[in-house]
């Protein structure tokens, strides 16, 4: 692909075309397009025909770190110290399965990380964060002032994503309407407004994971694993081995995670699927309760994961262990009644 430098002001009808011809834009570009974008300053057409000829193009590390960065400059940020995690996916993968990464969120809260979730509803799947979280009795649209304390009472908040990127109007309706995978979906984990430099992220490409964990470095991450897993899900998966790439200690390097390795059994896909976020919080709530099964299994292996990379537990084994006990212990389900209560 060639390249293309801001060199003249800004014009819609010229970035339209440069992607429509497959060139890539340089950082100055990118963030005239994302300054006009998120300013209010294009029209719905013009906003859709961006985000289809981008997807169609395909992304580019700089061009999404520049993104990012606007997007950050533009939210309503938590100013909130120490180590913190989130748990996030793109979206866009495998349709249907309960909110995998929001449980593991919980089991990660519950065995000593400070967790800020950051989510929203689904654009392009059956159920996001923020529809199962709600479904789970938590008041989800909470004044930004109050997530600290929240934090500090359940360890765990959730940064609900209209809440904090108040500049999403401009392109929430666009994107509702087009609903297909978009630029948007690789931006959210990426602009968590607290900041958290600590994240296990999910994507729908296997060949995102290198790009994502590079600008996520980029963006001041101290450690991240990006997955993908084989069988297309954008979590660790049970049903297959995932691709992992890892960003820690100024550099990313690619690996493979089967979770045969950790005794954890294959699932059937299906085993994970529900039809509603209602469904998904049944899931989560009887995960809570103790019960066995493939859906605990894939909440535990991400949960320990999550534990891994937030420096809670050495290694794999020991976070699965971890987050088995944090289960079996109760303190799952005490994490989710805390947070209901906080949120109230």
């Amino acid at each position: 692909m060639s390249h293309v430098t801001a060199t003249q002001p800004f014009s819609i009808r010229t970035t339209l075309n440069l992607l429509i011809g497959k060139t890539d834009l340089e950082r100055p570009q990118m963030r005239a397009v994302f300054e006009a974008l998120m300013g209010g300053e294009l029209t719905p057409a013009q906003v859709g025909a961006f985000l289809a000829a981008y997807q169609s193009k395909g992304v580019t590390a700089p061009e999404l770190a520049a993104a990012a960065m606007v997007m950050r400059d533009k939210s309503v940020h938590l100013d909130i110290s120490g180590d913190l995690l989130d748990t996030c996916g793109t979206g866009g993968a495998i349709k249907g399965t309960f909110n995998i990464s929001t449980a593991a969120a919980l089991v990660a809260a519950a065995g000593g990380a400070r967790v800020v979730k950051h989510g929203n509803r689904s654009a392009s799947g059956s159920t996001g964060s923020a529809d199962v979280l709600e479904a789970l009795g938590v008041g989800i649209d909470t004044n930004p002032a109050r997530l600290p304390g929240i934090l500090e009472t359940a360890s765990v908040c959730f940064a609900y994503a209209r809440s904090h990127h108040p500049a999403m109007k401009h392109v929430a309706g666009v994107r509702s309407e087009l609903g297909i995978v978009t630029l948007f979906n690789l931006l959210g984990p990426l602009t968590n407004p607290a900041g958290a430099k600590f994240q296990l992220l999910g994507v729908f490409a296997s060949d995102l994971t290198m790009l994502i964990a590079r600008v996520l470095g980029e963006l001041g991450s101290t450690r991240a694993w990006v997955v993908h897993a084989e069988d297309g899900m954008d979590e660790l998966s049970t049903t297959s081995p995932t691709l992992v790439s890892e960003w820690h200690q100024g550099k990313a390097r690619p690996w493979r995670l089967d979770p045969l390795d950790y005794g954890i059994p294959r699932a059937k896909v299906t085993d994970l699927h529900v039809k509603s976020a209602k469904e998904s919080a049944e899931v989560i709530t009887r995960i809570a309760n103790g019960e066995k099964g493939p859906p605990r299994d894939i909440t535990v292996l991400n949960a320990a994961a999550a534990l891994v990379v937030v420096g809670k537990a050495p290694d794999m084994p020991a976070g699965i262990k971890l987050a088995s006990e944090t289960i079996d212990s109760g303190r799952m389900k005490r994490t989710v009644e805390n947070l209901v209560k906080a949120t109230a």
